[in-house]
């Protein structure tokens, strides 16, 4: 920082929170600048002051975040010996920044790169992640029997998965086209979800992320995030944490870590179609963090 700030703003790029949960932490009495509680979010904070959160200090992150429209056959992780390309080496500097959650190397569509840890680890909660919108096409009739269990919760070997929400914009005589937006985090679990409809998925897009869509942003391009864009994630990631409330939580994970673990679960049982596609038809699982 070479200049001064508002409290609020320094607290939301030190990656304490959205600006409006950071106003309320100020609010609250639970920020000191210089060992002295202060309330007024829009005071001005110096370089040289020292600013702590519930008495630990807090500072300014060279915080990075990039919105990537991922196209077809490029691995969402920051390294594939099975994949040509990855899609941190889409972005400029991006072997520094690590994808939040993972599609199919077939799969199209929004990831977000960040080097944010505890952002990234609120939007990737399993159970309740941040909202995702998919184009789906799949093979086959769309009942309104499938629409009906889409909504109430598909059975999956891993459970029974959350309400979706789901529109039929398309149906042909072989195929048909839908809207899904869902919330959790299972591994491939739309191309899972339609298969177990006996609807096995052709093409599947993500085109909305949260609060970020896919508008103006073509395959293989990106755009840095800042300011609104950066907040509205922040915000989502608070209802995350909201929805969760109560729920046993283990320490933090490193960004690497989570990215390892990540990479286990996308692994685990995966077969080789998903990798190398053939050519003899859809893979028969879904998205990876979807």
């Amino acid at each position: 920082m070479s200049s001064p700030m508002n409290l609020v703003v320094f607290l939301a790029r030190a990656g304490v929170g959205s600006r409006r949960a950071c106003d309320e932490l100020v609010r609250d009495g639970k920020v000191t600048v210089n060992g002295e509680v202060v309330t007024f979010p829009r005071q001005k904070v110096e370089p040289a002051d020292v600013v702590a959160v519930d008495g630990a200090p807090v500072a300014l992150k060279t915080l990075r975040y990039v919105l990537v429209n991922k196209p077809r056959g490029v691995a969402s992780t920051r390294s594939d010996p099975h994949a040509e390309r990855v899609i941190v080496d889409l972005v400029p500097d991006g072997r520094t920044l690590f994808p939040v959650g993972r599609l199919d190397v077939d799969t199209t569509g929004l990831i977000v790169l960040t080097n944010d840890g505890a952002l990234a680890n609120r939007l990737m909660h399993p159970r309740y992640g941040v909202q995702k919108t998919y184009a789906v096409r799949v093979r086959g009739k769309v009942t309104k029997r499938a629409l009906a269990t889409l909504r109430e919760g598909v059975v999956l070997e891993d459970g029974v998965t959350a309400p979706a929400e789901v529109t039929l914009r398309k149906q042909s005589a072989k195929t048909a086209l839908l809207d899904l937006t869902i919330h959790e985090g299972r591994k491939r679990q739309v191309k899972r979800m339609f298969l177990a409809l006996g609807l096995p998925v052709e093409e599947l897009h993500r085109r909305r992320y949260g609060p970020l869509s896919d508008k103006g942003l073509s395959p293989g391009g990106f755009r840095e995030l800042g300011g609104d864009d950066v907040d509205a994630l922040r915000r989502a990631a608070e209802e995350v944490t909201a929805a969760v409330a109560g729920e046993a939580e283990g320490e933090p994970m490193s960004l690497a870590a989570a990215e390892a673990a990540a990479d286990e679960a996308f692994e685990e049982g995966a077969p080789e179609v998903d990798r190398e596609p053939s050519g003899n038809g859809p893979a028969e699982s879904g998205s990876a963090s979807t």
